[in-house]
């Protein structure tokens, strides 16, 4: 019985995630580049994909719009900027197109505009598409709910010298498990980095958040939960982008057949 085959466009097309995320769906039979999206002002639209990017496209070009591409079906991938994802979903919903969205930064009001085209068209949000890290979120939130009353909880970042956003969208993500955990609210439990003299002792529900940004580094997250006499870290290591590729192309082979609905990466991996 033959496979069934998922058409994709790519919006960041031409962003470090998007040219990855190009090269797992040209490795993979089951799936197959519709359309490629970039901003309206990006010097190569109009340009054959391929060429831009060095692999065998067809006769696809970089288009402004997700309207431009003239796709009629297939699923989104979204890993632009917030600003256009933002658009992306109201034009998802209008053409009645599963998306999934990799889109780093993203606020409450992002993720409350993304549940309401969700209420229309199948959404996928996800701050991080690794299985590993996608585990990591679930370690957190047990281990927080079982130490968290007596250990101090300290989450570390590290991303290349290029990431606009700090803290990254997983830290914000392990920051909210972890919070949520013990009974506290993103807003009320992190701190941001610490500078001069603390006026008293380190508060039991305060959650440390710590950025670095440096190099080439892919990506680091550890969450550290520190007690009296020992301690327990959890960390995980990205090696390359094509993990988050690979699970954002898995996520749209998945969602393609999904009725709408607002899902994240654990309910692909069955967390």
């Amino acid at each position: 019985m033959p496979t069934s085959t998922t058409d994709i466009i790519i919006v960041g097309a031409l962003g470090r995630m998007g040219i990855e995320i190009a090269k797992v769906i040209l490795e993979d039979n089951e799936t197959r580049i519709a359309g490629c999206v970039e901003y309206d002002r990006h010097p190569k639209i109009g340009q054959k994909y391929g060429s831009v990017i060095g692999a065998d496209c067809g006769e696809l070009a970089v288009c402004s719009s997700i309207e431009e591409t003239g796709v009629k079906g297939g699923v989104v991938i979204d890993f632009s900027s917030v600003q256009s994802t933002r658009v992306n979903l109201q034009t998802a919903v209008r053409l009645k197109l599963p998306m999934v969205v990799g889109t780093t930064g993203l606020e409450p009001d992002d993720y409350k505009l993304a549940e309401k085209a969700a209420a229309s068209v199948p959404v996928l949000v996800s701050s991080n598409m690794s299985l590993g890290v996608n585990l990591l979120f679930s370690l957190t939130e047990l281990v927080a709910k079982k130490l968290g009353a007596a250990f101090d909880i300290e989450i570390i970042e590290a991303h290349h010298r290029f990431k606009k956003d700090s803290p990254s969208g997983t830290a914000r993500t392990l920051g909210e498990v972890a919070a949520k955990a013990i009974g506290q609210t993103y807003g009320d439990a992190i701190v941001n980095g610490r500078s001069g003299m603390a006026s008293g002792t380190r508060p039991p529900t305060e959650i440390g958040m710590h950025a670095v940004r440096g190099g080439d580094i892919v990506g680091d997250h550890t969450v550290l939960f520190a007690g009296m006499g020992e301690r327990v870290e959890l960390r995980h290591t990205a090696h390359n982008r094509g993990i988050f590729a690979r699970g954002a192309v898995a996520a749209a082979k998945w969602i393609a057949s999904k009725q709408p609905g607002f899902y994240t990466m654990k309910d692909v991996l069955g967390l």
